[in-house]
């Protein structure tokens, strides 16, 4: 004897979709279970709740086969696209996991836009040659803003972020201010560049109020006259165009610095050491993606090398 159906219909809950999805697309309670790994029994529990809620049948019986009725064909359409978001749900979640979708944007302080964010950017392509790359070299006082407004994924910077700035900042690594000078140059000769020989060159630096000024000025102020930049600039690759062009030396981040360069430029260790730890930054509010630490740990692979190659 059949149940009777209730009179109020009811929502169907995932599950039950997918037991009606599974016997469409099988056309018996058998297959259905084989498919979602469970019992026919269980199959048909499912089929008759998903029916008791719905108040009309969804298959009827046909010479002992299931037989879709008309309500179940024009719900099968809806399922199907159901289904097909799930499936496509699935895809992108496995491609975020391998980092093959989304995307990554970052910033950084200009002296890493030399050559070791386009570096980084080179290696992580071989890769991940379909994640779309959004990079924007900015001072440091404009990095912040972009993280927190969520404009990057993250930054790169040569020193740690205010306390309480809402940045969860990582030491990766660490650099140097090195003295560049024109090949040919007086001081090329040297091992190391102190205050004093400085005196008599036209030196290329930083203002005082800015992380590498106050960082300079160690070297600056140690020696017995305190030698002060005639060129101010605000990163080490203006310093670097300054240098090449035979202008005058300067004081320049390590990791804006290339061996390439060594045919115009090359760049001395100086006395005392001026070195300074390298930060990976991010929103506090914004936890790194897959896809974003798998570019960070490109770049802190390159930082790794580079340190090896530049120690000083």
């Amino acid at each position: 004897m059949a149940v009777p159906l209730p009179s109020t219909p009811g929502a169907l809950t995932l599950r039950q979709i997918e037991v009606f999805h599974a016997v469409m697309l099988t056309g018996s309670l058998s297959e259905a279970g084989r498919m979602l790994s469970v019992t026919q029994p269980a199959v048909s529990r499912v089929l008759a709740s998903a029916e008791s809620r719905l108040r009309y049948r969804l298959f009827e019986r046909v010479k002992g086969r299931l037989q879709p009725t008309p309500e179940a064909r024009r719900l099968y359409a809806e399922a199907e696209e159901i289904f097909g978001r799930v499936n496509r749900f699935n895809a992108l979640a496995g491609a975020l996991g391998m980092g093959s979708a989304g995307s990554v944007s970052l910033v950084s302080s200009p002296s890493f836009s030399e050559w070791l964010v386009p570096h980084a950017i080179q290696k992580f392509r071989e890769s991940h040659p379909d994640t779309p790359i959004r990079y924007r070299p900015l001072a440091f006082d404009a990095l912040l803003p972009h993280l927190l407004l969520g404009q990057a994924d993250f930054g790169l910077a040569s020193m740690p972020p205010p306390v309480n700035a809402n940045i969860v900042s990582e030491k990766i690594g660490r650099g140097w201010l090195g003295c560049a000078v024109p090949r040919g140059h007086a001081l090329a000769i040297r091992p190391r560049v102190r205050a004093e020989e400085l005196v008599g060159h036209l030196l290329i630096g930083y203002g005082a109020d800015t992380p590498f000024g106050r960082l300079a000025s160690r070297l600056l102020s140690s020696g017995p006259v305190q030698v002060q930049p005639q060129i101010e600039v605000r990163s080490t690759p203006e310093a670097l165009a300054l240098v090449r062009q035979g202008v005058g030396v300067a004081l320049v981040e390590s990791f804006g610095y290339h061996p390439s360069f060594g045919k115009d430029v090359i760049l001395l260790p100086t006395d005392p050491p001026l070195d300074h730890s390298i930060h990976l930054l991010h929103s506090a509010n914004s936890p790194l993606s897959s896809t974003a630490r798998r570019f960070a740990n490109v770049l802190k692979a390159l930082i790794s090398l580079a340190q090896k190659r530049t120690s000083h």
